[in-house]
């Protein structure tokens, strides 16, 4: 038996990489593989449902802990003094889940791999010299570099050009047979139609402000037209305002967080994210799974799931983002089920979990 050993930034937010994590480590034969987590930073919005031969490793800090800053400073700058204190040795390889904070804490010597869920653009602004120069370092410990879409592939070749070789694409993949049955459970949350849902948290990445803009002007033209909110963060109050300052503050709607949100996202008539940069978002992914069609922002993986425009849009403008929303709300719902079961058939679980044992087979094996 290997033993495997995650380390992700943080594991009780409630995001995309966290849930898709515990995807993984779900499926991963439990008779080949022993597997161990650590999060860095702790949350308390979810726990996330792992099985029971799967070890949970004590946290490096919480997140409203009043020190946390002062202890970050070592996971940037003395991370060997973290890697001795919260990794143990005795795995046999080591897997970073995502750039930055989990790749530094990749212990030298050991077979590793950097599995990274985000474009990494952000490393090229003059003020994150000091990082990016972090990240070239952490670099150099992993034997492969993992990317989750053409977009993530593109900004570590433009960034990192000498790792390019170690790098290889594993699209994001999904257990939509659970994620349909998730999806009938009962909810008390009804939408009313035409339902446009914009699903992540309410923060400056995920842009919900562009949203409601675009929403302005499918509002201007579908006025029975009604836009949801599904997560929370720090914006809420911002968008709140905006909506009343556009006048639309009736038909805009903050559901909050749900563990679950699968039952909700079935009854939208189309699905929306205009983050400014994502890896391959699981949210589009659902969706799609669930038959709905997304109008997005240029992110990872985006045109691949939209599959030559069959089943979703990539757009620019607030303008293009507003026709091609108007557009899928009068769309064909048989034909565009149809277009999306055919897009999701290439990302479905047994596929997907057969690249990543043959990853990590490769590696321990090298």
């Amino acid at each position: 038996m290997k033993k495997i050993f995650f380390i992700i930034n943080c594991y009780t937010k409630g995001g995309g990489a966290e849930s898709l994590l515990t995807q993984i480590v779900n499926h991963l034969n439990p008779e080949k593989y022993e597997i161990g987590i650590m999060e860095i930073i702790h949350d308390t919005v979810k726990t996330e449902p792992v099985n029971p031969n799967i070890r949970m490793y004590p946290y490096y800090v919480k997140a409203d802990d009043s020190g946390r800053k002062a202890k970050m400073y070592y996971v940037y700058h003395e991370w060997d003094k973290v890697i001795a204190e919260y990794i143990p040795m005795d795995y046999d390889l080591y897997v970073s889940f995502n750039y930055l904070k989990p790749t530094f804490l990749l212990p030298p010597g050991k077979k590793n791999i950097a599995w990274i869920h985000s474009d990494v653009y952000l490393l090229g602004k003059p003020d994150k010299v000091e990082e990016r120069a972090l990240q070239e370092e952490a670099f150099c410990k992993a034997e492969r570099i993992i990317s989750i879409s053409d977009l993530t592939t593109q900004s570590l070749i433009d960034l990192f050009p000498r790792h390019k070789d170690k790098l290889r694409v594993i699209y994001n993949g999904l257990d939509t047979e659970s994620v349909r049955a998730k999806s009938m459970e009962p909810t008390e949350v009804k939408l009313c139609h035409p339902a446009i849902l914009s699903v992540g948290r309410l923060d400056a990445r995920k842009n919900p402000l562009r949203m409601l803009d675009i929403f302005e002007k499918v509002h201007g033209r579908e006025a029975g037209a009604h836009l949801y909110y599904l997560g929370y963060g720090e914006l809420q109050e911002a968008v709140l305002q905006a909506a009343q300052e556009k006048g639309v503050s009736e038909y805009v709607h903050l559901l909050g967080y749900y563990d679950n949100p699968f039952p909700i996202l079935a009854q939208c008539d189309v699905n929306c994210m205009f983050s400014h940069y994502e890896g391959f978002p699981m949210a589009l992914l659902e969706g799609v799974a669930l038959d709905k069609p997304f109008v997005s922002s240029v992110v990872g993986g985006s045109k691949e799931l939209a599959n030559g425009g069959r089943c979703g849009r990539t757009v620019e403008t607030d303008e293009e983002a507003a026709e091609a929303i108007l557009t899928a709300l009068h769309a064909d719902r048989r034909q565009m089920a149809k277009e999306c079961r055919e897009s999701i058939k290439r990302f479905e679980l047994p596929e997907y979990m057969r690249q990543i044992e043959e990853l990590f087979d490769e590696v321990l094996e090298g």
